[in-house]
């Protein structure tokens, strides 16, 4: 590329620091493309792919917000850029970009940018990145956070409170520091007794300086969450996507709140009040509520720009008035298929059923159905009785055939009958234990609680549409240890499912979040759909009613840009 366009990427604040080879190591990643007037070169909602600058040309932004009206926020000419949040963050856009006049731009797609920074990892210490994109950038990220979910913030319990939490520790410490001054010489075991005594208020301080930076409140593009971890006994995780927040409502209660400025948010949706998100003694609360608010705002416009954009392109098309657009690429993936079922040789089959039937997987996974069982750690407790009995039964008879004497045909008949007692008792206990289970489906989430032989099935359902939040808890140290715990469903309506025992609850919590927003944007593409053909119902209706020649000739009239209706200037729209 020309000399030209290199001082025009160091004219750009975001690369104004970068040297000379690094400018070039950036143009070689870049790539220039021309467009034509009309064209759109993202939508609002788009996933970001890259940033762009203007080399010629006019380019405008249009927003649609959270009550569907569309204006007007920006024009970009020659020397312009945007697309700084899409480049290293990879957020969806917040405007629908339209080409307003032939243009040229150079294009930084996200993926090559990320490659060159990862051979040439000084670059990113020498971009002047935006405060609150670097704030974003830097931000932590997640085990649960979707590839184009971006962290708006984390947050900690003000100051205030872990100096509180940490006054008794102190006070205690400080005791043990009087005592030794107090008695002025100390002899070898008075050091050991003193130290010992002063690592129990140390060792209580730090733990509640770890469990106060453990407890965070999290906001991202997508949902809020409370991510709290007590260390080493138990962990819990409450959140909600954003679009089911209905209101933020703050608290601030005492003095230290005032003068200190922190308080409590209760973040509600439509689910039960038990399931609401709570942020406790956070720092500056209002500034909180309008980010969570915003964001909120954010995705609502996001949902009303589809539908907007949806209708947009049936009408272009009914009426003959198709545009350019930029195509999105790397959407529409299809997954690669697993491998296919192990089929085993006739002999072996019952074998293995057996061993699979006493040993069934606790995460199935069939088509669009995921299965759950509780963990093994569930049948302890119900096991325990009826295998304790068989054991005790075992021990006695070796014990009565190990003696002498005794008729031991009466011994291992009277050994036979008590295992016809306990073994079906054992059996029922785990069959009952494998026939409850809990499903998610691409539009429904079961849980399914069944008796041995049928005697009895108790089966909830509800819509994927309906969950408000989805909670996790671990609520104890062997729960952490072994990788289980519950998740709570929380829904508008069918009340509260609860998945007791299961295995990985992180991993289920982040499968239900991901099938909820999978759900959510497929009733968005229906409901816009919907509307699409409604609209297009009633302009088909007054077309023929203005013009009921239209339909003899073949086809709708247009109107002119001026809004007068002329029938040949449907050839020459473009």
């Amino acid at each position: 590329m020309s000399t030209d366009v290199a001082n025009q990427l160091k004219r750009v604040e975001l690369f104004s620091a970068l040297d000379a080879d690094d400018i070039q190591a950036l143009l070689e990643v870049a790539r220039e493309r021309d467009y034509q007037r009309g064209t759109l070169l993202c939508r609002q909602g788009d996933p970001g792919r890259g940033w762009y600058l203007v080399e010629d040309g006019e380019l405008r932004a249009l927003h649609v917000d959270p009550d569907g009206l569309e204006r007007e926020v920006a024009r970009f000419g020659p020397g312009d850029s945007f697309g700084q949040s899409s480049l290293l963050l990879g957020e969806p856009h917040d405007a629908t970009i339209e080409i307003v006049e032939d243009a040229t731009l150079l294009i930084i797609d996200r993926e090559p940018f990320d490659q060159l920074l990862e051979e040439r990892p000084w670059m990113l210490d020498d971009l002047r990145v935006a405060a609150e994109v670097e704030r974003r950038r830097r931000a932590p990220r997640f085990e649960w956070q979707e590839p184009d979910e971006a962290v708006v913030f984390v947050l900690h319990k003000h100051d205030v409170m872990l100096i509180r939490d940490l006054i008794l520790p102190g006070f205690l410490l400080l005791l043990v520091l009087g005592g030794y001054f107090a008695v002025g010489s100390i002899s070898m075991l008075g050091l050991v007794v003193g130290g010992v005594l002063a690592a129990a208020p140390l060792l209580l301080g730090l733990y509640r300086i770890v469990d106060h930076f453990n407890d965070n409140y999290i906001l991202t593009n997508k949902r809020v969450m409370h991510d709290e971890h007590v260390y080493l006994i138990r962990q819990s995780r409450v959140g909600a996507p954003l679009v089911n927040v209905q209101s933020v409502q703050v608290f601030q209660e005492g003095v230290l709140a005032q003068m200190f400025d922190f308080g409590a948010l209760h973040i509600e949706t439509a689910g039960e009040p038990s399931g609401r998100v709570v942020f406790q003694a956070v720092p500056e609360p209002d500034l909180v509520q309008e980010m969570i608010l915003e964001q909120r705002d954010r995705v609502e416009a996001r949902e009303r720009a589809e539908e907007r954009a949806a209708i947009q392109d049936a009408l272009r098309q009914r009426f003959g008035r198709g545009s350019e657009e930029e195509p999105s690429g790397g959407e529409g993936e299809e997954r690669s298929g697993g491998e296919g079922e192990v089929i085993w040789p006739a002999w072996m089959r019952a074998p293995v059923e057996m061993v699979l039937y006493f040993f069934p997987a606790l995460r199935e996974e069939e088509g669009d159905t995921i299965t759950w069982r509780k963990h093994w750690v569930a049948l302890l407790r119900p096991m325990a009785l009826p295998t304790g009995l068989i054991l005790f039964a075992t021990l006695v008879v070796a014990w009565l055939l190990g003696g002498e004497g005794g008729d031991r045909a009466s011994i291992l008949i009277g050994y036979g009958i008590v295992l016809l007692f306990l073994v079906p008792w054992w059996l029922w206990v785990f069959e009952d234990w494998q026939n409850d289970v809990y499903q998610v489906t691409s539009s429904r989430i079961i849980d399914v609680e069944q008796l041995p032989f049928a005697l009895r099935e108790e089966r909830r359902e509800a819509s994927l549409g309906m969950i408000q939040n989805v909670n996790l808890k671990v609520p104890t140290a062997i729960g952490r240890i072994l990788g289980y715990g519950s998740v709570t469903i929380e829904t508008a309506g069918a009340g509260a499912f609860t998945f007791d025992y299961v295995k990985n609850p992180q991993a289920v919590q982040t499968e239900i979040f991901r099938r909820m927003a999978a759900f959510a944007q497929r009733k968005r593409r229906q409901e816009a759909e919907r509307r699409r053909d409604e609209l297009l119902d009633w302009f088909t209706v007054y077309d023929q009613m203005r013009h009921p020649e239209a339909e003899q000739h073949g086809g709708p009239v247009l109107p002119s840009p001026s809004g007068e209706v002329d029938g040949s200037d449907a050839s020459s729209t473009s």
